[in-house]
């Protein structure tokens, strides 16, 4: 599914050169749950970032799906992300403005009709346990419920795979389990999960735990 090749990411100002990822080589499964840990300022948020195609690295190769991603140009980037990656993050993202449902759909406007779209939206609600709350306000939902929503908005396109940073670090204990559960769930259906986290527990529910430091893969363990 996923192939990092000696990655690396250097951002320069006129004073100094900073390597974000310093040859980062890495496998991923189709389906895996994998977790990434490590201090503050480790590189794992920018990892997220170059395997989300929102950053491109500054050297080495990135293969998803069999493809490799370096040198494409940003239409296509973005084409292969509409396809392929989804995002959770740890402040939901969700619209006020909009019912839960109405939130979901907005990641299917441009991809499916109508009535496809619709359709495909109560189905991921039901998965995620809220297809009663399709017609509320993200504010009228719990933290963990507005998560789940996320995870939702998430599923809605099919997605291979999913990027998910700190998805429990605004939920209470008993949501954060919730959330965990329901990403195990997704992998187990078949859809690669990559999470990073500082949580201890919440990358134990992980197939694999990677950790970082100061930009590398210092260590890996297999769950």
């Amino acid at each position: 599914m996923i192939t990092l090749d000696e990655i690396t990411k250097s951002y320069a100002t006129a004073d100094i050169e900073t390597r974000a990822l310093d040859a980062v080589s890495l496998e991923v499964a189709e389906g895996e749950f994998v977790a990434v840990m490590g201090p503050s300022g480790c590189g794992k948020s920018t990892l997220l970032n170059v395997l989300g195609l929102l950053d491109r690295p500054s050297g080495g190769s990135y293969r998803l799906a069999g493809i490799e991603m370096t040198g494409l140009s940003p239409a296509r980037l973005a084409r292969l992300r509409g396809e392929h990656i989804a995002f959770v993050f740890q402040n939901f993202n969700l619209i006020d403005d909009l019912t839960v449902a109405e939130n979901v759909e907005v990641s299917l406007l441009y991809r499916h009709g109508e009535a496809a779209t619709k359709d495909r939206v109560a189905e991921v609600l039901d998965q995620v346990g809220l297809g009663h709350r399709a017609h509320h306000r993200p504010q009228q939902l719990s933290g963990g419920q507005q998560q789940r929503v996320a995870i939702a908005r998430a599923l809605a396109g099919k997605p291979s795979l999913i990027l998910a940073d700190e998805p429990t670090g605004n939920l209470d204990s008993a949501n954060g389990e919730q959330v965990i559960e329901l990403l195990q769930q997704v992998a187990a259906a078949g859809t690669t999960v990559i999470m990073v986290t500082h949580s201890h527990r919440d990358a134990a529910a992980a197939q694999r735990i990677v950790q970082m430091l100061d930009g590398r893969i210092v260590g890996e363990t297999q769950l």
